[in-house]
């Protein structure tokens, strides 16, 4: 009995031994567990007040060593003190702000433009190059254009800067036209940008390069976009070559408005004789273009094209064209005496004389410029009558293709003309009588192409002979020209 007691002893201590051993493990992890949670938890709720202030801190701490960490060799970003320094500004910009920077620095730059100087030409670069505010540094492009300078300043900012800079960068450098950016025209024919595009087949006139006028002539004229083909014929009119006034007629005969208005501003930036009178063709068989027509005349600065410019300020009825003209005509100077034909036809003859040889003929309308009148009267018969007046010595187109030159000269009768005086082309007085003019030689108003002008040496142009009269008779020289 003793013995059986004693074994049961035994059995029961061991199973509770071993029961202790499975379960400690288990009550000790799910102690452990337990106690992470409720750290966890009690973690959760003493950080959950002070969140924001922990991420103040810590973004604070952040930007402070991230703005403190700098590599080597750099320089940390100077504040500005004065309007001619900037400061380096973020993504964010303050709507005002950048209204003040964007004013500030178009106003600095149109004092520097009208100082036009080496050192105001290159704050203007620096401008375009570093100026934080996009609108400015186009504007600053748009400045060295029009003056003329700053090519490589222009050239560094198509190759750095983006969309609006870039775009204003190529109209300076086709404006300019200097060989060194054919590169850059070369490779413009090639963007995606129009505007780009426009400028360079431009540009690629004025550097009047063989390799741009190949590309011209192979994928600009043959372009489907107009604008393209208008930008490639105005390219074109720059290298002057008389195989191109087939191409320029083949375009003026177009039904598109801009192969038109490219062909008119191709044949007016040309310098082949005979453009004019192109020009003068197309304008009567399209009135409509007649603002484009004014405007490539007003491309030749000779005295050609100032007196096509008289003749179309006294034929057109626009008195917005009429000031556009007269507004060309005051930045060439041109004021001085010209004949206004208003015969059917005038002679203009070798000497003064109605039996003198003729070196052209003008038509009604046309206009010459005054040199000279001559100190005699001289008689004519007109239509019947017996007319006394005295010739002048006039300058004029040649279209009629009796002398070679663009500009002939030599004597016109007095009654077959009347005379304006441009004293300022903005109060332009037309007088109808042929009185003399007063005074001698008229001083010439601009530089002219000595290939234009015909010799005005000939001392029997400047001292024609006398005329012969026959004695017994009263004897008058007939004027055929009625």
């Amino acid at each position: 009995m003793f013995q059986f007691f004693l074994i049961m002893f035994f059995l029961s201590s061991s199973i509770l031994l071993s029961k202790d051993f499975f379960l400690n493990p288990i009550v000790k992890q799910g102690k452990n567990l337990s106690n992470k949670k409720s750290f966890q938890i009690a973690k959760n709720t003493e950080d959950f007040g002070d969140e924001d202030e922990d991420d103040e801190e810590i973004s604070a701490s952040t930007v402070s060593n991230k703005s403190s960490k700098t590599t080597k060799g750099s320089k940390q970003p100077s504040i500005p003190t004065t309007s001619n320094e900037w400061k380096q500004i973020g993504t964010e910009i303050d709507p005002a702000k950048r209204k003040q920077l964007i004013e500030q620095g178009i106003a600095t730059l149109r004092s520097l433009e009208e100082k036009n100087t080496p050192s105001s030409i290159k704050q203007i670069s620096r401008y375009l190059l570093n100026y934080p505010i996009p609108e400015v540094r186009a504007e600053a492009a748009n400045i060295l254009g029009k003056l003329g300078k700053g090519t490589k300043a222009l050239h560094k900012a198509i190759d750095t800067d983006g969309y609006e800079v870039r775009q204003e960068a190529y109209k300076a450098i086709e404006r300019i036209g200097a060989r060194a950016s054919l590169k850059y025209f070369i490779k413009g024919t090639q963007s995606t940008d129009p505007e780009i595009r426009i400028a360079s087949y431009k540009g690629l006139g004025k550097t009047r390069s063989s390799i741009g006028r190949d590309i011209i002539l192979k994928t600009g004229i043959s372009s489907q976009e107009p604008n393209i083909v208008s930008a490639s014929l105005i390219g074109l009119g720059y290298y002057s070559r008389k195989e191109d006034i087939e191409i320029f007629k083949k375009f003026l005969q177009s039904e598109v408005t801009e192969h038109k208005a490219g062909a008119i501003q191709g044949l007016g930036v040309s310098k082949l004789p005979g453009t004019i009178s192109l020009l003068l063709f197309t304008l009567e068989s399209n009135p409509n273009m007649e603002p484009e027509v004014i405007h490539a005349i007003s491309q030749k600065k000779t005295l050609a094209g100032t007196l096509t410019l008289i003749k179309l300020l006294q034929a057109t009825k626009n008195e917005n064209y009429q000031a556009i003209i007269q507004k060309e005509l005051y930045l060439r100077k041109a004021f001085g005496n010209y004949a206004i034909v208003k015969t059917n036809t005038a002679s203009i003859r070798k000497y003064s004389r109605a039996s003198a040889n003729k070196v052209g003929i003008l038509k009604k309308g046309e206009v010459a410029r005054i040199k000279k009148v001559t100190e005699k009267l001289f008689k004519a018969k007109m239509n019947g009558e017996i007319l006394e007046d005295r010739y002048y010595l006039v300058q004029a187109v040649n279209e009629n293709e009796i002398s070679k030159k663009q500009i002939i000269e030599g004597w016109v009768f007095g009654p077959k003309i009347n005379i304006i005086n441009l004293t300022n082309p903005a109060k332009t007085v037309v007088s109808r009588s042929t009185k003399p003019i007063k005074g001698k030689e008229v001083e010439n108003f601009m530089d002219e192409d000595s290939e234009d002008e015909a010799s005005s040496t000939d001392p029997e142009i400047n001292n024609p002979p006398p005329v012969k009269k026959e004695t017994g008779e009263e004897f008058y020289d007939e004027d055929e020209d009625e």
